[in-house]
């Protein structure tokens, strides 16, 4: 009997796990890239970017700084070499989602970012990294959050 209920824990155990390798997550359903890729900038001056989002048909996400879910986030690594880091965020449009009123974004959508590259930033190529932080959801339920990665190679001239 001990070794039927250990087999029978095994075969649970395993099916969760494939069950659990299957799903979806929201880095299935949303790409990032940056927009342009490589941007060139003299020290003490400001560059702008775009990070662009291209979320699947069906799915949505949450408004910068939604109360009630994850909203969409654009946060700069810790070894970014700049200064003054401005992200504008898609505003949406409103919506009920379970009962609550939010503010989603669907299909491809732009955050606009800037930051300040100091004088002290040494002359020639840098990687600026950043993290998008996003939670799909569709009708029914939300996938797991995902953090993704986007990197604008800054020239400083």
């Amino acid at each position: 009997m001990k070794r039927i209920a250990i087999f029978a824990l095994l075969v649970v155990a395993l099916g969760a796990g494939l069950a659990f390798g299957t799903m979806k997550g929201s880095a299935d359903v949303v790409k990032v890239s940056a927009s342009p890729a490589d941007v060139s900038s003299p020290a003490g001056e400001r560059v702008s970017f775009e990070i662009k989002l291209d979320i699947q048909e069906r799915w949505h996400l949450y408004a910068h700084g939604d109360t009630n879910f994850i909203g969409v986030d654009l946060v700069p690594a810790e070894e970014f070499p700049l200064e003054d880091f401005q992200a504008e965020y898609p505003s949406g449009h409103e919506k009920e989602f379970f009962g609550d009123m939010v503010f989603m974004i669907e299909g491809k959508e732009v955050i606009k970012a800037s930051a300040l590259v100091p004088a002290s930033v040494a002359k020639g190529e840098h990687e600026l990294n950043l993290q998008v932080t996003v939670q799909a959801c569709d009708d029914k339920v939300c996938l797991a959050p995902a953090f993704l990665p986007v990197v604008v190679k800054l020239t400083v001239e």
